[in-house]
């Protein structure tokens, strides 16, 4: 399989805007998670997401239940 550039400097590429500023982080999720909500039915995304969350470290995964506590409350106002 050949990889674009893109895809061999993804964790680099992320760490650099985990690093940034909150517009561009959210960019980066918003772009991503528009990404996979468009070019997939709801079962295949259901699919990818659990093929993505398997391949997750731990420290990804507590950010991602940080987020999803704001996001309960953000969706409360």
């Amino acid at each position: 399989m050949i990889l674009s550039s893109i895809e061999k400097m993804a964790k680099d590429i992320g760490f650099d805007i985990g690093a940034s500023n909150d517009q561009i982080q959210a960019d980066l999720l918003n772009g991503f998670c528009a990404a996979i909500h468009q070019t997939m039915q709801h079962q295949d995304r259901g699919t990818q997401i659990c093929y993505i969350v398997n391949k997750l470290d731990p420290r990804t995964c507590t950010i991602l239940k940080e987020f999803y506590e704001f996001i309960k409350i953000k969706e409360e106002d």
